[in-house]
C-alpha cells in the first residue's frame, strides 16, 4: 500500500506541476498577445513645412477717418498671402487681431470687425477666431481682408471726431481637417 500511496502522491505533485506551467504559461502568452496587439491605420498625406504670409494693402490708403457717434469707418482692402517655401503642403488658416491702443473706459464704445473681402457684405470672422474654406487655404493662396471701426452712438464727446489708428495684425495657422 505504501508503494500505491506513494504512486498517487508523486502523480499529484505532477499534475500540480503541470497544472502550474499550464496556468503560467498561458497568462504569460496572453500578456504578450496584449502587447503585441496591432491595429490598420488609414493612408493619410503626411503635411510639412513652414508657413509665412506678406502683406499688402489693395488701394491707395494711409489714414482712418474721424468717427462721430453711430459712424463707421473701413480700412481698404488687406490682401493676405502665404509665401512659404517651395514644397510646403500645410494648409493654413488666417487669424486676424485687431489692436485699437484705447484705454479701458474709451474701448468699451468702439467696436471691430473684420470680414474676408469687403467690409459689411462678405464673411465676417469672430474676435479671436481664425478662418478659412473647408479644408483651409492651400500654400501660396491670398485672402483679402477688410477692418471696420464703429463707434457707438452713446460716445463721449472726447472719443467724437477723433481719428483712432487700429493695428491689424494678422497670423497664418496650420489647417488641421
Amino acid at each position: 500500500m505504501l508503494h500505491r500511496d506513494d504512486s498517487t502522491m508523486r502523480r499529484l505533485k505532477w499534475g500540480a506541476v503541470l497544472a502550474a506551467v499550464l496556468v503560467l504559461g498561458t497568462g504569460t502568452a496572453a500578456a504578450q498577445a496584449l502587447w503585441q496587439r496591432s491595429v490598420a491605420l488609414n493612408a493619410g498625406t503626411t503635411t510639412t513645412g513652414s508657413l509665412a504670409l506678406a502683406t499688402e494693402w489693395g488701394s491707395d490708403w494711409s489714414a482712418w477717418k474721424p468717427l462721430f457717434p453711430g459712424g463707421t469707418s473701413d480700412s481698404a482692402i488687406l490682401k493676405v498671402t502665404e509665401t512659404a517655401a517651395s514644397g510646403t503642403t500645410l494648409r493654413w488658416r488666417v487669424t486676424p487681431n485687431v489692436s485699437l491702443g484705447l484705454s479701458a473706459e474709451e474701448a468699451a464704445y468702439v467696436t471691430t470687425q473684420v470680414f474676408v473681402g469687403s467690409c459689411g457684405s462678405s464673411t465676417p470672422i469672430a474676435t479671436g477666431a481664425s478662418y478659412a474654406p473647408a479644408g483651409g487655404f492651400l500654400p501660396g493662396t491670398s485672402v483679402d481682408l477688410c477692418l471696420r471701426v464703429t463707434l457707438a452712438a452713446n460716445a463721449p464727446a472726447a472719443l467724437q471726431n477723433r481719428a483712432l489708428t487700429p493695428t491689424l495684425g494678422v497670423a497664418a495657422v496650420q489647417a488641421v481637417s
